[in-house]
């Protein structure tokens, strides 16, 4: 990482860890917005951040803090714009890919984009169709609310011929899909840093027949795994982020989903029903580590897909693809 980054880096976690408190999540699970905190992304600009690298590195600090704001679906939105040459709009943003909506005569959207992140938040709205990606003020959209397992906001978007501000045809579906997998696989491999830093604390001071469990083998093992979990998911995201190809962000994807659900599993079984509680923070980060592993594909799909590239290359393309897999 260079010391520019490293400056950002640093920056965004100061943000972060003094905005996103168990005071900020207690007021958003009621449905309060959290306008300081977003107040200050925009201030410092990370909204803006540009795709693969910046953009991956600000979501996976956010998401290491599990921050409560769409600031990955905004970065995605902006970049998909800009890819378009398209003006960006300020404010919060969010991105639907949607096969169930339609452009009619007249440049207006009709159909249903469903379980949207952040909607009902959002000033503006990003849809990719086919080959067409349309910009659209969400004032003019209907929204019926829903939440995924982690209490964040998928919100149902009906267009009923709604206009649409800017649109442009000749994007990629397949570059907005593997743009969007990748921040997600940022964000998780935030996540599963937070986890293993809490579970590690936790295990060394949590006593048990006159010591910390972290001296018991069976808890080490436990927590070795879990160490190993993150590591390939964040090496795996850092190569997606790096060479941003097919291959490398759909193994990043798969890598970062399998681990989520590994590493949750182990971080409950060390903390046991302490992590449950609402008092304690780790629920709050394998909630959205489960959530987040389902959304822009799965590890099954994102496997598939793997092979299903692998399969059609051929054998002697295999090794080659597998070394050379940023391309």
């Amino acid at each position: 990482m260079s010391d520019e980054l490293d400056i950002l880096s640093a920056s965004a976690e100061r943000l972060f860890a003094d905005h996103v408190t168990p005071e900020l999540f207690t007021r958003v699970e009621v449905g309060e917005w959290p306008d300081a905190l977003w107040q200050a992304v925009e201030t410092a600009g990370f909204e803006q951040a540009e795709m693969p690298g910046l953009g991956t590195l600000i979501a996976r600090i956010a998401g290491r803090h599990a921050a409560p704001i769409p600031l990955a679906e905004t970065i995605l939105a902006a970049s998909l714009l800009a890819d378009a040459t398209l003006p960006v709009p300020g404010g919060v943003l969010t991105f639907a890919a949607a096969d169930d909506v339609s452009i009619s005569a007249g440049e207006k959207l009709s159909g249903t984009a469903k379980q949207i992140p952040w909607a009902r938040n959002a000033g503006h709205i990003v849809v990719v169709m086919g080959d067409v990606v349309a910009l659209v003020e969400m004032a003019r959209c209907e929204i019926s609310p829903g939440v995924n397992i982690a209490g964040e906001p998928r919100d149902d978007v009906v267009f009923d011929q709604t206009p649409i501000q800017e649109m442009k045809s000749g994007v990629s579906h397949l570059e907005a899909d593997q743009q969007a997998a990748l921040l997600r696989s940022a964000q998780i491999a935030g996540g599963l840093e937070r986890i293993l830093s809490l579970t590690v604390q936790y295990a060394g001071e949590r006593q048990q027949f006159g010591r910390p469990i972290a001296k018991f083998q069976a808890v080490q093992h436990q927590l070795a795994a879990l160490a190993g979990h993150t590591a390939s998911a964040c090496a795996a995201v850092e190569a997606a982020a790096d060479a941003p190809g097919f291959f490398a962000i759909a193994a990043a994807k798969a890598c970062a989903s399998e681990a989520a659900g590994e590493a949750a599993a182990i971080a409950h079984q060390v903390h046991g029903a302490i992590g449950f509680t609402a008092e304690h923070s780790l629920h709050r980060h394998t909630k959205t580590l489960w959530a987040w592993r389902e959304e822009f594909g799965n590890e099954v799909y994102w496997n598939a897909r793997l092979g299903e590239a692998i399969a059609a290359d051929g054998g002697d393309a295999l090794w080659p693809g597998i070394v050379g897999a940023g391309g």
